[in-house]
């Protein structure tokens, strides 16, 4: 079933702009890649895609891409990193599984907490990812980091191992921060916390530095997160590593520090496109995509809520106005903060 091969190849399932921008680090850092992509998107990296950092010079990736698992000519030494969103796992390792066996090496680079375990009904040796960075493709031939290089890997369900190791050894080679931690689960639940307001800037149509900038959305985003993380704690569920642990998300502190009022910010409201940190989710609104993972991370505290008893009207609101934008077409804005803000605020108190 096999081919050999005397080193790894990173085949990285979902080249957007994440797949893209971490198989692009770890192309020009000597390692073997094979790219698998939307047909558009396979095409340019034939061709070249560029990808530029907010402080460096611009990368050309350019490498091998094909479009789907058949046309993978498997080796025993592939690690397979999915980037694809959460709501397109089942379908990619269904197809997976039918290249490769159980034993092949799978590591989910994904928001949301669901995806290894679907991976885990297939495979062996699952590894869960945080992907802490930024990268924004609003066409197939440019990706854009604006901030952030933090990738953690650990065990699914949890531990590290020598695999663990030595994935993070070549991605800081590739120019990320790599951390290979036991409690990479517990760290990707706080990520879910953060993600929530996915929604919300794609509501409101803000880029992550504009949100910040201005105190109704700040106030907005914190008791978005702040009810996500009533449901976790009522659920017993961690989202950040024990004490003395490598922590790339203090979420509870970075929670907390929304209640101050922003600082005078003008170049964040006047921010070029280039420099913007804008959410998937409100990429996939400019691309036209008729799908959204918003049911894996909202959609996740609304389920959560119901079993443990904690009503979730922010979430459960948001979740619904996404939901209603994707099926219709919708293009954002649909509210302001402060419209949407009263209009989530004025069902959560008749909760």
């Amino acid at each position: 079933m096999y081919s050999e091969s005397m080193e790894n190849r990173y085949v990285i399932f979902g080249a957007g702009a994440i797949g893209i921008a971490v198989g692009g680090l770890l192309l020009q850092s000597g390692a073997r890649v094979l790219f698998v992509a939307r047909p558009a998107f396979a095409e340019a990296l034939k061709h070249g895609v560029t990808l530029r950092p907010e402080d460096g010079e611009d990368l050309l990736v350019r490498g091998d891409a094909v479009t789907r698992a058949a046309e993978i000519t498997p080796a025993r030494e592939d690690i397979i990193i999915i980037t694809v969103k959460s709501q397109a796992t089942g379908e990619v390792i269904s197809d997976l599984a039918e290249v490769y066996d159980r034993s092949a090496t799978v590591v989910c680079l994904q928001n949301g907490i669901r995806n290894e375990a679907i991976a885990a009904l297939r495979f062996d040796r699952i590894y869960a990812a945080l992907v802490f960075l930024s990268a924004v493709q609003l066409r197939p031939e440019l990706v854009m980091m604006p901030k952030g290089r933090v990738v953690a890997i650990g065990n699914y369900p949890q531990g590290s191992d020598d695999t663990a190791r030595r994935i993070c050894e070549d991605l800081a080679r590739a120019g990320l921060d790599a951390i290979a931690s036991a409690h990479t689960m517990a760290m990707k639940w706080g990520k879910l916390i953060a993600n929530l307001n996915n929604a919300t800037h794609t509501i409101v149509d803000y880029w992550l530095e504009r949100g910040m900038a201005e105190t109704e959305m700040r106030d907005l985003m914190r008791e978005v997160r702040e009810e996500g993380l009533r449901v976790l704690d009522a659920a017993g569920i961690e989202v950040e590593p024990p004490a003395g642990e490598p922590s790339p998300i203090p979420i509870r502190k970075s929670t907390e520090a929304l209640r101050r009022p922003p600082k005078p910010n003008d170049a964040a409201m006047e921010m070029p496109v280039e420099k913007r940190t804008i959410t998937s989710m409100l990429q996939d609104i400019y691309m036209g995509r008729r799908s959204h993972e918003a049911e894996f991370l909202n959609g996740e505290i609304v389920e959560l809520g119901r079993r443990v008893g904690i009503p979730t009207p922010y979430n459960s609101t948001l979740l619904e106005i996404i939901d209603r934008m994707f099926e219709e077409g919708l293009k954002p804005p649909l509210y302001t903060p402060a419209e949407l803000h009263a209009f989530v605020g004025s069902r959560a108190a008749a909760s």
